[in-house]
């Protein structure tokens, strides 16, 4: 056992401080694409406290979400599961199993 202790020195353990989240009180969410300027698609009610987003997408023809900007389209949206997905979907239950 002295041997693995010389062989694997125990280092210092140094304190780590983790910054807590502070909240946004007056927020507004934001889209951006590369570095361009962000463009702002929700902001809370004036006075009222921000609430937690949520986007939701049904698994519906026709739904789902989009944002431009400057010519660039950025959509998020549901569609029939493709083959290519079928397969990678039960190569990772497969490994989920082992």
């Amino acid at each position: 056992m002295a041997e693995q202790l010389e062989l694997f020195p125990q280092e210092e353990l140094q304190e780590v401080n983790i910054p807590e989240a502070q909240p946004i009180v007056d927020a507004e969410w934001c889209f951006q694409f590369f570095n361009n300027e962000p463009i702002v698609f929700a902001y809370s009610n004036e006075g009222e406290k921000a609430d937690t987003l949520t986007l939701s997408v049904k698994p519906e023809e026709g739904q789902g979400l989009t944002f431009q900007q400057n010519g660039m389209v950025f959509k998020i949206f549901p569609r029939t599961i493709s083959e290519e997905t079928k397969l990678e979907r039960a190569k990772s239950k497969e490994n989920d199993v082992r």
